[in-house]
């Protein structure tokens, strides 16, 4: 079956999106249905068909994304309960980014992430004990989220269900918020799209997220400096995007602002961090606002 154009907001904007379906028809219609793309046959291959788009496919009754064509990386998915959650917590991969929203054994923050993704730091915020308001505005990636929040919730593993429970989904911008949500947050957490590295192979989760959210770039904010925000029709660049999205962060009345970079990134546009915090691979961007 060929490529059929569907909804750009959930794929990148001048490609085409379909939906794969792999012996799990009643899931996978109602994701077509929800995303408004197409259902293709399950002998439908991802590889054989034309590169620059992406397909989402079950393994069992796990939704993934798959890019297109040849040379292209794997499946990806949220999956809260896979091992390398439970491994991360065991080697303490969260004292970092708990340090760096404030976390103290006496009091968990209320964190807003901001850039959802894959949803990994939003779900060890919440195994710290934090409450985490999560946003994320592409439909594909929000719907993986919603699929994996589902079924760790249904899990008969206490861990997974009573962290997941401190975690709640938003689709749409953060900037959009409601301000009964805004509100109840003390941090909000921004872990913008790393630069592909063409030094280094990325990994298969940065290449998908780099081509579902290529063109989809949000409009600036309004004049004004106002507390609510933006649409998700604007041209700005990426850069643009995220410094304006920081300065957006920075005018709530909230506690800090925490930036998640690759260690040896530039700062994102704008005034300097009040601190950074370094790791081997990564550093967060403290700034101070109340």
């Amino acid at each position: 079956m060929g490529v059929i154009p569907a909804a750009q907001d959930a794929f990148s904007a001048g490609e085409s999106a379909v939906f794969l379906q792999e012996q799990v028809q009643d899931h996978a219609q109602r994701f077509a249905e929800r995303l408004a793309v197409p259902l293709l046959d399950a002998s439908t291959c991802a590889k054989d068909l034309e590169p620059g788009h992406a397909v989402i496919q079950f393994k069992g009754k796990v939704p993934a994304i798959q890019l297109t064509g040849r040379d292209v990386p794997g499946a990806v998915t949220v999956d809260f309960a896979d091992k390398s959650m439970a491994n991360r917590r065991r080697s303490g991969h969260n004292e970092l980014l708990g340090k760096a929203v404030g976390w103290k054994q006496a009091h968990a923050p209320s964190v807003l992430d901001a850039t959802g993704g894959f949803g990994r730091d939003a779900f060890l915020l919440a195994d710290l004990g934090c409450r985490v308001d999560v946003c994320e505005r592409n439909s594909a990636m929000a719907l993986l989220f919603e699929d994996a929040l589902a079924r760790a919730a249904a899990s008969e593993d206490s861990w997974l269900t009573s962290v997941v429970e401190r975690m709640n989904l938003h689709h749409q911008d953060a900037q959009t918020l409601n301000f009964s949500v805004l509100e109840a947050v003390e941090v909000i957490y921004l872990d913008p799209m790393f630069p592909l590295d063409r030094r280094a192979a990325p990994a298969k989760e940065m290449q998908v997220l780099h081509q579902l959210l290529a063109t989809q770039t949000p409009e600036p904010l309004p004049p004004g400096g106002e507390k609510r925000g933006v649409g998700e029709n604007g041209g700005l660049a990426r850069e643009a995007y995220d410094s304006a999205l920081l300065a957006w962060a920075r005018a709530q009345e909230v506690r800090r602002v925490v930036v998640k970079r690759p260690r040896r990134a530039p700062e994102i546009g704008g005034p300097s961090p009040g601190h950074s915090l370094s790791g081997k691979s990564v550093r967060f961007d403290v700034y101070p606002v109340s």
